[in-house]
């Protein structure tokens, strides 16, 4: 989780933690802050996501998060 939380920081939204929910759906985070993440997580990992799996529920939350990175590793 520390990790999802430093991918947060470099897209300069360290106000984002672990105790938050509905992400996406709440508009606490944007289809470009989801952009920058997917960016972050790709260069972190050397990963390439699928396209499939950008999708608004894969980041409600930290859980969510890592289940998509946890699935593309």
């Amino acid at each position: 989780m520390e990790n999802i939380k430093q991918f947060f920081k470099e897209i300069g939204r360290e106000d984002i933690n672990e105790f938050d929910v509905d992400l996406f759906s709440s508009g606490r985070i944007d289809s470009l802050d989801v952009m920058n993440l997917v960016g972050e997580i790709e260069k972190f990992y050397k990963i390439e996501l699928d396209f499939e799996d950008l999708v608004p529920e894969n980041f409600e939350n930290f859980i969510s998060i890592k289940k998509l990175i946890d699935k593309a590793l």
